[in-house]
């Protein structure tokens, strides 16, 4: 066993139930204590038939070996495997942090019935006027710009890490509106370190594809670029739409040419998460946009894989 795993005996009494999916099962697991993660975890287990075929460990392996003050930022801003749960013959689980208590909405539904869910980006697609009647937030667009900023961060960590994720879609990053960081991204077993096979399979959720169908951190970029255009132009048609004008009212003229390379079918010359983040940084603090004759830039790969602005 080496010490990015521990056997199942490890895990103690596992508490109750928290969630379940396709293909695992969430239980809380508040025995688990880890000297390198200061907040409860929970256990991740795999249905029978999907189980990972291997790779989990070098994922717990990249997020141990970063510097403290960069694991803290990967820790806020994503579940990352902190450890996997195996034994001699399989890999049964991974344990992951538990969701702070801030992103997840407590209403009433409509019949009067209490509920408590996970403020997933889904819920920031449909109509603010229908999410009041709903019981649900309705963000302002500088709420809104906020959780756009920091899931840009939370990409610009990651690809800065030389992992690919893939799988961006609106119930696999979750937000709060308290304080910050506002975003967080979740189901993150499957991403892939680039150059190696996914851990689990990366999928694209009908409407959050990509134009390329290989899963790399291009198509990531412009799925960052779906993200930015759906959260910020929310209502009828939002959850699916590409139709860049819908922000023609709430992006200035750097904004709409960011997502005009994001979206295209170009991926060479797609923004960084970087210069996203740095553009909402920029409108977040009211200061005015770079001249003409930069916002119509372009970007390409520079040295060392990096993205560098053209024009």
């Amino acid at each position: 066993m080496t010490a990015t795993a521990i056997p199942p005996s490890a895990l103690g009494t596992l508490g109750p139930l928290l969630g379940k999916g396709g293909q695992a099962f969430v239980y809380a697991a508040p025995e688990v204590v880890l000297r390198d993660v200061p907040w409860p975890v929970v256990y991740k287990k795999y249905r029978p038939g999907h189980n990972p075929p291997g790779g989990l460990d070098k994922l717990v392996a990249r997020r141990l070996r970063l510097d403290p003050l960069k694991r803290g930022r990967l820790d806020s801003l994503t579940a990352w495997p902190l450890r996997v749960v195996a034994d001699a013959t399989a890999v049964h689980g991974v344990l992951v942090r538990l969701i702070p208590d801030s992103y997840f909405e407590e209403r009433l539904l409509p019949s009067g019935t209490p509920d408590r869910s996970l403020r997933e980006f889904q819920h920031l697609l449909i109509d603010p006027e229908r999410a009041r009647r709903l019981g649900m937030p309705a963000p302002t667009k500088v709420q809104r710009a906020l959780v756009c900023r920091d899931f840009a961060a939370a990409v610009h960590l990651l690809h800065d890490e030389g992992v690919v994720i893939g799988d961006i879609n609106p119930k696999n990053a979750v937000y709060r509106l308290d304080r910050r960081p506002t975003a967080m991204l979740v189901d993150c077993d499957a991403v892939r370190l680039r150059g190696s096979v996914a851990v689990v399979a990366q999928l694209d959720m009908p409407d959050w594809d990509a134009p390329e169908p290989r899963p790399s951190q291009a198509t990531d970029l412009y799925k960052l670029g779906l993200v930015v255009l759906r959260l910020l132009a929310p209502g009828d048609g939002g959850s699916v739409s590409r139709d860049r004008t819908r922000v023609a009212g709430v992006l200035d003229r750097e904004g709409r040419a960011l997502l005009a390379a994001a979206l295209g079918r170009d991926p060479a010359v797609r923004p960084s998460a970087r210069v996203w983040g740095r553009y909402f940084d920029r409108v977040l603090a009211g200061r005015p946009p770079e001249p003409e004759a930069t916002t119509t830039a372009s970007w390409r790969r520079g040295p060392g894989g990096t993205w560098v602005r053209e024009g």
